[in-house]
C-alpha cells in the first residue's frame, strides 16, 4: 500500500514539473504583459560567442522566467508562500505599512550608467543655460517613495542610497538648475503623494512640485484653489502590485481640473491629422495601464499649443512622472513641448532650434533617470 501511495506522489510530482515544463514550451510566447505594463523577453538567439560570454544562458533564463504558464498564477503562489514565511520583502518590492508597495531599486543607483548621466545631464543643463540663462533651464529628480516614504519601510529597508545619489545630482549640476522638491514632499509625507500599488507620485505629489518648480522660474502659476480635483478612477492597480500580484487596496486616480481651463490642442509626434483638445485618454481606464489616462501614456513627442497668453513657452524632457505634472502648466504656458527620450529619434538640438523656448525643464524619476540608458542622445 505505502509502495502505491509512493508511486502515486512521485506520478503527481513528475507529472507537476514536467507539465508545467512541457506547457510552458508549447505555448505560444507572449510578447506584452498588460499587468506589469512591459515587453517580455522573448526567445534568445544562440551563437557560440553568446553560450561562451554567458549572455545567452542569463537571457534564455530571463525568457523562461517571462514566459512560464500561468506565470501570474505562479507569482501569487509564490509571494503568499514568502509572506506565510515572514518575508517583508518578494521580488524587491517591500511590503511596508499602510498598505504600500516600495520598490527596492537594488543596485539601479551605484551602476555606471547611473554616474554617467549625472555627467549627461550636467553637460545639457550647462550649454542651455548659456542660451536661456539659469532662470530658466531647471532639472526636478523626483525622489521616489522608497526615500520620501521611508518611515514606512520595514526596520531593515535601506533607502540610504537614492539619498546619496539624489544628493550627487544636486551637487553636482549647474548651480541653481537643480529643483529640490525633497522638502516639500517630506513635508506632506502623510498625505496621498504617491500610490500605494504604483511607482509614479499622484496627482497630489506631481503638484506640490510643480508649485516648487514653478516658484523657482517666477512663473506666475494659477493657484491650486483654481483646480477642482476629479476621481478618474479607484480601480488602478499599478506596475509595483504587478511584481507580487497579491491581494491589497486599489489605488485613486485624480484629475485636476481648473475651472476656468485654457484652451488648447494636442498633437503627438507631427501627426496633424489627430489634434486633440483633451488631456485625459479616458479609454485608458477601461485597461490595466489606468496611468495611461494621462495622455494616453508615454509619446515620443507631445506638442501643446494654448490660449495661455504668458508669453512663456515650455520644453519638458521627461519620463512618466511628467505626465501628471504637465496639465498643471498647461494652464500656465502658451506652448509645451513633452519630448520622452527613450522614444525620441529626432535630433534635440535641431528640434530645439525650430522651436523659440523660453523656459526648459527635466523632469525624471530618480530611479528612471539612473536607469535610463538614452540619455547620450542629450548632446545629439
Amino acid at each position: 500500500m505505502k509502495k502505491i501511495q509512493s508511486h502515486i506522489v512521485i506520478s503527481f510530482f513528475l507529472l507537476f514539473i514536467f507539465g508545467f515544463a512541457g506547457g510552458s514550451l508549447i505555448k505560444p510566447d507572449t510578447d506584452f504583459s498588460e499587468k506589469e505594463n512591459r515587453k517580455l523577453a522573448q526567445k534568445p538567439k544562440f551563437s557560440l560567442d553568446r553560450l561562451v560570454s554567458g549572455a545567452f544562458s542569463s537571457d534564455y533564463d530571463e525568457y523562461l522566467s517571462d514566459q512560464f504558464i500561468l506565470r501570474d498564477q505562479w507569482i501569487s503562489v509564490k509571494t503568499l508562500a514568502e509572506r506565510a514565511a515572514g518575508r517583508q520583502d518578494v521580488n524587491d518590492i517591500y511590503f511596508a505599512k499602510d498598505g504600500y508597495l516600495i520598490e527596492k531599486h537594488t543596485g539601479t543607483f551605484e551602476s555606471a550608467q547611473a554616474q554617467n548621466n549625472i555627467s549627461l545631464l550636467a553637460s545639457f543643463l550647462g550649454k542651455q543655460i548659456r542660451a536661456l540663462g539659469s532662470a530658466h533651464v531647471k532639472a526636478l529628480i523626483a525622489p521616489n517613495s522608497l526615500e520620501i516614504l521611508s518611515e514606512k519601510l520595514p526596520p531593515f529597508a535601506d533607502a540610504a542610497s537614492e539619498e546619496a545619489y539624489v544628493q550627487k545630482i544636486a551637487d553636482t549640476l549647474p548651480a541653481g538648475s537643480f529643483v529640490d522638491v525633497r522638502p516639500v514632499l517630506d513635508e506632506h509625507r502623510d498625505e496621498y503623494i504617491y500610490y500605494r500599488t504604483d511607482h509614479h507620485w499622484t496627482t497630489l505629489g506631481a503638484w506640490y512640485a510643480y508649485k516648487t518648480w514653478a516658484e523657482e522660474i517666477g512663473l506666475l502659476y494659477t493657484p491650486g484653489e483654481a483646480y477642482r480635483p476629479r476621481t478618474l478612477t479607484d480601480e488602478f492597480y499599478g506596475t509595483v502590485e504587478a511584481k507580487v500580484n497579491c491581494g491589497t487596496t486599489a489605488d485613486v486616480i485624480d484629475a485636476w481640473l481648473p475651472f476656468v481651463k485654457v484652451p488648447y490642442t494636442l498633437t503627438f509626434n507631427h501627426n496633424a491629422d489627430k489634434v486633440l483638445s483633451n488631456l485625459y485618454v479616458l479609454p485608458y481606464l477601461r485597461v490595466r495601464d489606468k496611468y495611461g489616462v494621462f495622455f494616453g501614456g508615454n509619446q515620443p513627442l507631445t506638442e501643446i499649443e494654448t490660449e495661455a497668453g504668458s508669453g512663456r513657452r515650455l520644453l519638458v524632457i521627461k519620463d512618466s512622472y511628467a505626465n501628471c505634472f504637465v496639465p498643471f502648466a498647461v494652464q500656465d504656458f502658451d506652448w509645451i513641448s513633452m519630448v520622452d527620450m527613450r522614444y525620441f529619434n529626432e535630433r534635440l538640438s535641431e528640434y530645439l532650434e525650430q522651436h523659440d523656448f523660453t523656459d526648459i525643464l527635466f523632469l525624471y524619476n530618480a530611479s528612471g533617470f539612473a536607469e535610463d540608458v538614452s540619455l547620450a542622445k542629450l548632446a545629439l
